[in-house]
């Protein structure tokens, strides 16, 4: 068996292979870059938040199966068709793999934030990415240059990097703790904290980073893993 999964999100394309046993991560890949995975899988899964590329992704892979809000077999408390499919994936994902009460966050383009309480999906918040804001502040500021996203863990920033990319991070985590605290009191139990996306390694030492979740979630769906 040779499957392919692809989770094309708003700037990239995560890929990954499974052999019936194992799940690799391939490498990420620019829009540009999808014909580069064109080969011989047995069955191709797409998650896709980037319609404008479904045309091209349909002619280099003829037989994918675009996973659709239908296919995600997972409760909400209110009308999911107009919610990503990320987001219902990685959902489905912390509820299959981790946990019912789930706080799940994606650090992407987007900064997302949604809730699974006893397996059922009570809403969320989105925002900008933490390197999305990085970017907004270096074109809007003259003075404020271009900086990498990475771990700063100070209380005042002393420099331009470390008030920037310091203060980032610090509004993320205070976010994160913040709504988490505001999760336990309202519904009575504690949460699982289950972080996945391309920059949530920042914020594993808050709780669980899968940065496979969504690939996890769409072979579990299609009943694979």
């Amino acid at each position: 068996m040779k499957v392919l999964t692809l989770d094309v999100g708003n700037t990239s394309v995560d890929a990954c292979q499974y052999d019936g046993k194992n799940l690799t991560f391939i490498r990420k890949f620019s829009h540009k870059e999808v014909e580069h995975l064109k080969g011989d899988y047995d069955m191709v899964y797409v998650a896709s938040v980037k319609p404008s590329l479904n045309t091209t992704l349909k002619e280099v892979f003829p037989n994918a199966v675009f996973i659709e809000s239908k296919d995600v077999p997972i409760k909400a408390t209110f009308d999911t068709n107009s919610v990503g499919i990320d987001r219902l994936l990685n959902l489905y994902g912390a509820w299959r793999f981790y946990s019912k009460n789930s706080l799940v966050i994606s650090c992407g383009t987007a900064f997302v934030l949604d809730v699974l309480v006893e397996g059922v999906f009570e809403g969320g918040f989105i925002s900008l990415g933490l390197a999305t804001k990085l970017q907004c502040l270096s074109q809007r500021a003259e003075l404020i240059p271009s900086f990498e996203l990475k771990k700063v863990e100070v209380f005042l920033g002393k420099d331009t990097q470390s008030a920037v990319v310091g203060g980032i991070l610090k509004e993320a985590k205070s976010f994160i703790k913040v709504f988490l605290e505001e999760l336990k009191n309202t519904y009575m139990r504690d949460f699982s904290v289950v972080i996945t996306g391309g920059d949530g390694w920042l914020f594993e030492d808050i709780g669980i980073y899968d940065p496979l979740l969504m690939h996890k979630a769409m072979l579990h769906v299609h009943k694979l893993l």
